[in-house]
């Protein structure tokens, strides 16, 4: 893209455009660095991150989803598990998440920079820094998972992970892959950080204290460091500044912005719809509907569970006759909804999860209960132990998360096989499996000549 300024003969317009701004000079007081900010949370909202693609392929490349009979083609290898490296989503998806990271970290950098003039500014410029360490926090948790197999595929998390971004460079570089191990000390690192700096326990639309902590309950599940897994997700369940939504306003829950389950979401202002690129016109059958939801997940609902309300039943023209839509995207093709990242009931499924696995089965089935009977309050008390328990949580997992891109990385971390559906067809492929993570894309491998491909690709 060339941008021309014409400028008076007092050169009253000499601006330079965004793209020739030297690096040092990219954030330089407050409301540059408010802007530098902003920039990375609107990558958010891509269609080849939150805004798609991180919520359909977990879901379609296991049991939740698959792609109607009639389809734009959208995903159809997901649907197919035939992904390749010149796949062009696996390359957005790549692409999308090291933009995130390069920008976070040049917020980072430009912020950490900042003299402030007093200790009030001070204060909002360590907030503005902390939400910069959280968001390449979650991207560098994001690429790991769909990108490495999971921390404990070997017993030292010694296999190929993700290269790491954690500064800024003003060259072309050709990272290698990092181990897995490696990668989650950075993400920890930065996580760290990122609580010790903000102040705000919750924000609209931005990371906060509460929002980071969710995020470490999340990545210490992943990692198998349950202690830590219990320690964050409680702490986000006590601080009080979140609740879960009542069973009879359960609605509320994906029609209400900022509610009060909700810990982190990203923002979609009306300027900010992406169209039909949107997960709402992904999943209405009033725009692609690609994406059916299986009888296979919806039989695991008992008939009164109020999640139901989430799926809508109906007929898809010129295709199915008997279909089931996702409803989590309430406004449709209208607009785009906030996309909500975490909400405080996966922290009890979190929770529950770690207990079981550190031998706190009362614990486990304590917090279980609390998520069962918002969906169903006269649901009776969890008495499974042992393997009886982890099946249970993670099936409560699957209802309670579904079409919010969890499933995959559910079953792949706890060494479990995977169903794929196609719609009245099922095939089961065994753990552990070469497929079960993308491929890095061609175009990355044929750019950077340290780049190593997964296996089976």
């Amino acid at each position: 893209m060339s941008i021309t300024i014409f400028s008076c003969s007092d050169n009253f317009l000499e601006i330079d455009p965004e793209q020739n701004v030297p690096a040092e000079n990219a954030v330089i007081d407050e409301n540059t660095l408010k802007t530098a900010l902003n920039g990375v949370y609107s990558e958010l909202q891509s269609s080849n991150y939150y805004g798609r693609s991180i919520y359909v392929i977990p879901e379609l490349m296991a049991d939740n989803l698959f792609l109607s009979s009639r389809n734009t083609g959208r995903y159809l290898d997901f649907d197919n598990f035939v992904v390749s490296e010149r796949d062009s989503y696996v390359e957005g998806l790549w692409i999308k998440l090291y933009s995130v990271l390069a920008n976070a970290s040049r917020v980072i950098e430009g912020g950490e920079k900042l003299k402030s003039g007093s200790t009030e500014q001070q204060v909002l410029f360590d907030q503005l820094v902390g939400e910069a360490y959280a968001l390449r926090a979650l991207a560098h948790f994001d690429l790991v998972r769909l990108f490495a197999q999971p921390y404990n595929f070997t017993s030292d998390a010694s296999h190929l992970g993700i290269p790491i971004i954690n500064q800024v460079y003003n060259e072309r570089i050709s990272p290698p892959r990092d181990n897995v191990k490696n990668v989650y000390k950075q993400i920890n690192s930065d996580i760290e950080t990122a609580i010790n700096k903000m102040s705000a326990s919750k924000k609209n639309g931005k990371f906060s204290v509460g929002g980071a902590k969710a995020l470490a309950a999340r990545v210490a599940l992943y990692q198998e460091d349950y202690d830590a897994a219990i320690t964050y997700s409680t702490q986000v369940i006590n601080s009080g500044t979140f609740q879960l939504i009542d069973h009879d306003q359960y609605a509320d829950l994906w029609a209400n912005d900022f509610n009060s389950e909700s810990i982190f979401e990203i923002v979609n202002t009306v300027s900010d719809n992406s169209g039909t690129n949107g997960l709402g016109h992904f999943f209405d059958v009033k725009g692609y509907a690609d994406a059916l939801v299986p009888l296979d997940i919806i039989n695991t609902y008992d008939p009164d569970d109020i999640r139901l309300n989430a799926i809508i039943q109906g007929a898809k023209p010129g295709a199915e006759q008997d279909a089931n839509f996702v409803g989590k995207f309430p406004k449709g093709t209208e607009h785009d909804d906030n996309l909500r990242i975490f909400r405080l009931a996966e922290q009890y499924l979190i929770r529950a999860e770690a207990y079981a696995k550190t031998e706190q089965p009362t614990l486990a089935q304590e917090d279980l209960l609390t998520v069962m009977k918002r969906a169903k309050p006269t649901a009776v008390p969890v008495t499974e132990t042992g393997e009886d328990l982890m099946d249970l949580i993670l099936l409560e997992r699957r209802k309670e998360l579904a079409f919010e891109g969890h499933r995959l990385f559910d079953l792949n971390r706890n060494k479990r096989n995977v169903t794929m559906i196609q719609s009245d067809n099922k095939t089961e492929e065994s753990y552990p499996n070469d497929k079960f993570i993308l491929p890095i894309p061609l175009s990355e491998l044929n750019a950077n000549p340290d780049m190593k491909q997964n296996p089976g690709y």
